[in-house]
């Protein structure tokens, strides 16, 4: 039996050269019983003529591309899912690559366990790192399938950021369970990927793990805390608002319970990325004064000021757990010298 694999890859500013990487990655797979076809979507007009991407042509892979006006990722998703044809879909970010073999390990383990959803490893890997380091994250140590009480843990530890598996990506979906949910949300542009995962997985019956390499994901400076966004707090609210939302539409209470109580996790976490990314970034536009009252009013955000109340440590790294406490004691300068510490190891 061939089965198609549905790739579908958001595009945004990607240079062309950058694109087609992407795309090539996906040519080099190899396995048995699958073809593969990249279902591009342009997210507006493209810097570069489209109808070069159309007329790219690989043995294993069909390129289809569309183009919709300028809406987000999420919306650029959504129509790469109206339009995917195979059996089993994967997202892709046009900037990242899929490592060889990634698609027939991770097809096989699902057909062999007829899992719904299957997960693999993935690497991190900063684009001007000159010595070509990866950071390399994984799950498990071992393959695993996960279904009944396991299946709900595993949907559990989604709502868990510090285990790092509540991406869209380094993911084989199969199409009951892509047409059988909604679509990404499209008024998020922060917590997207985790909302859209955990629904995924919550609608699977089996979830399969395979702890070897099944994404390679690009990381690079615009992403990073090098860029300041003034809206920053309220998007990342925007997010944990909606998956609270999702949480709360579990109809077995005692699961809704346990997600629930992995929520506040879920906030503190974020609010340590805010810690970096936005309090003490050093493209903030503000004077000391300001910072000051920048913090005091996130940490008494409601959404945040409840988790910081009921945090006694654990659950995360040292330093991470550290950022916590200088929060929930206000501690502004232990916070300002732990950003910085931070921003030095980012080269910033």
């Amino acid at each position: 039996m061939t089965d198609l694999v549905s790739v579908i890859i958001p595009v945004y500013g990607t240079p062309l050269s950058v694109l087609r990487n992407c795309v090539e990655s996906l040519a080099k797979q190899r396995g048995n019983g699958f073809l593969m076809e990249a279902v591009i979507i342009f997210d507006g007009d493209p810097e570069f003529d489209g109808t070069v991407v159309e007329d790219w042509e690989f043995p294993t892979v069909t390129v289809r591309t569309a183009t919709i006006g300028h809406a987000g990722v999420s919306a650029a998703r959504n129509a790469g899912i109206g339009m995917a044809a195979g059996q089993w879909a994967m997202f892709v970010d046009a900037d990242d690559v899929l490592p060889d073999h990634a698609v027939e390990s991770l097809l096989d383990f699902a057909r062999r366990h007829r899992c719904d959803v299957v997960m693999g490893a993935y690497r991190s890997v900063l684009d001007d790192a000159s010595n070509g380091e990866a950071e390399e994250h994984h799950y498990l140590t071992v393959d695993k399938v996960f279904n009944g009480e396991e299946r709900d843990g595993f949907c559990l530890d989604m709502l868990r950021p510090q285990k790092g598996i509540a991406l869209a990506w380094g993911k084989l979906y199969a199409a009951p369970v892509l047409h059988g949910i909604q679509g990404f949300n499209e008024l998020l542009s922060l917590g997207e990927d985790a909302e859209y995962a955990f629904r995924a997985c919550m609608a699977a019956k089996r979830i399969g793990y395979v702890d070897s390499m099944a994404y390679e994901y690009r990381r690079n400076a615009e992403s990073a805390v090098r860029t300041f966004r003034t809206d920053y707090v309220q998007r990342t609210v925007a997010g944990i608002k909606a998956l609270n939302a999702t949480v709360a539409r579990i109809d077995q209470p005692a699961l809704r319970k346990q997600c629930v109580e992995c929520l506040d996790d879920y906030a503190l976490f974020h609010l340590t990325i805010i810690m970096i990314n936005y309090l003490f970034n050093p493209n903030a536009p503000w004077n000391h004064g300001e910072r000051r009252k920048q913090y005091r009013q996130t940490l008494n955000l409601p959404i945040f000021r409840m988790p910081l109340r009921g945090y006694h440590g654990g659950r995360f790294p040292l330093t991470r757990q550290a950022a916590l406490f200088s929060m929930k004691w206000n501690l502004y300068c232990a916070s300002a010298a732990i950003a910085w510490v931070r921003h030095r190891q980012f080269g910033d």
